[in-house]
C-alpha cells in the first residue's frame, strides 16, 4: 500500500527506513500513519497532546496539538512582517482545510476532495494541470 499511494501516485522519492531506535532520536514533529477512519477513531483517545488530519482515506497526518498548516501561515506572516489579508494558501487534502478556511485567499486543487472545495474560495485545476499557474493568473498574481 506504501508503494502504491506514495511512490506510484504521489511520486514521492524514497523513504528511508530506519529503525524505532534510530527514529526516536530526534523530534518527531510529523508522523503518516496508515490506519483507517475506524481505526483512527480507536486511536484518538490515546493521542491527547496531538491533532489527527486525514488526506487519504489509507492514511493520516498526525502532529502536535497546535503545529497545524493554519499555525505555519501565522507564523510566516509575523516573521515577515506580511497581514493575513495578503496570504493565499493552496490545498488539496483534509489536512488543508483549516489552512484554506484561514487564508485571506483559498485555493482547492482540482483533484481535492468535495469537503476541501467547499472549504475554499476558488477551486482550480489539478497540479498536473498547472492548477497553481492557473490560479494565480485567476486572481491576477501573475
Amino acid at each position: 500500500m506504501l508503494r502504491q499511494i506514495f511512490y506510484e501516485s504521489l511520486h514521492v522519492d524514497e523513504v528511508p527506513v530506519t529503525s524505532f531506535e534510530e527514529a526516536t532520536q530526534e523530534d518527531i514533529l510529523q508522523m503518516t500513519s496508515f490506519f483507517n477512519e475506524q481505526e483512527e477513531k480507536a486511536i484518538q483517545p490515546y493521542l491527547p497532546h496531538c491533532e489527527i488530519a486525514r488526506w487519504h482515506p489509507a492514511f493520516t497526518d498526525i502532529t502536535a496539538k497546535g503545529n497545524t498548516k493554519q499555525k505555519g501561515i501565522d507564523e510566516i506572516i509575523r516573521h515577515f512582517g506580511f497581514r493575513l489579508e495578503e496570504t493565499m494558501a493552496f490545498g488539496d487534502g483534509g489536512n488543508d482545510i483549516s489552512m484554506l478556511r484561514h487564508a485571506a485567499i483559498s485555493v482547492a486543487m482540482g483533484q481535492a476532495a468535495e469537503e476541501v472545495k467547499q472549504s475554499a474560495d476558488y477551486v482550480t485545476t489539478s497540479v498536473d494541470d498547472d492548477g497553481i499557474w492557473k490560479a494565480m493568473k485567476y486572481f491576477e498574481i501573475i
